[in-house]
């Protein structure tokens, strides 16, 4: 009489496996997929919708379009110039440290208060964040290192100033008050000019390909 091997008793699949085999299954797989995507456009759904008026959506591709038909060319020029100082100051191995920046945004900080104004506010009616004003900021003093040589201003210009313009200068201020206010502004106008004419040769120079005509 033949004696019957007794039955391998059958092998439970891990739990890992166990999971992974019911996932592989449709019943399970395309109800997750869904529950996921569902969940991921309520989460992320500012990412493409903005607004929904009256059931009808109004999407961030709109906004972006809308955007760029009103002020599309000037924020174009402005990133393009933005890149080309950075581009030179890099070349020059010139930078600006936080503690420049802190600096000149304290001095003007505490220059409008002096006239009963307020940076937050100054910026906001030129629909600028905080972050705008430091960019620019840094910007700015780039400019005037790279240019250093060209917007110097002298004794002279700044006497020749006074005396043609002596009705219209404040008379509450002590004289190297006046002086120095003075020297700031002729520097500044030197600055505007200078500038002005730089970035036009560096755009004229460069070899940029533009992909969108505004």
């Amino acid at each position: 009489m033949a004696l019957k091997r007794p039955n391998k008793p059958s092998k439970s699949l891990p739990k890992n496996e166990e999971i992974s085999d019911k996932l592989k299954q449709p019943k399970i797989f395309i109800p997750l997929i869904i529950a996921v995507l569902i969940i991921l456009g309520f989460f992320l759904k500012g990412l493409f919708v903005v607004a929904i008026v009256n059931g009808q959506p109004i999407t961030r591709l709109s906004i972006i379009q809308e955007l760029e038909k009103r002020d599309g060319k000037q924020a174009l020029s402005a990133l393009v110039n933005q890149t080309l100082i950075l581009q030179e100051a890099k070349k020059k191995n010139m930078n600006v440290s936080k503690e420049e920046i802190d600096r000149l945004a304290k001095q003007i900080e505490d220059s409008l208060k002096k006239q009963g104004q307020n940076l937050n506010t100054a910026l906001a009616v030129q629909g600028l964040t905080k972050e705008d004003f430091l960019i620019q900021l840094r910007l700015r003093t780039l400019v005037e290192k790279l240019l250093a040589n060209k917007i110097k201003v002298t004794d002279k210009e700044v006497s020749d100033y006074i005396g043609k313009n002596k009705e219209t200068l404040p008379t509450d201020l002590k004289e190297d008050e006046i002086k120095k206010g003075v020297m700031e502004q002729l520097k500044q106008q030197k600055l505007a000019s200078a500038s002005q004419a730089w970035l036009a040769e560096l755009n004229k120079n460069a070899k940029i390909n533009y992909f969108v005509s505004y």
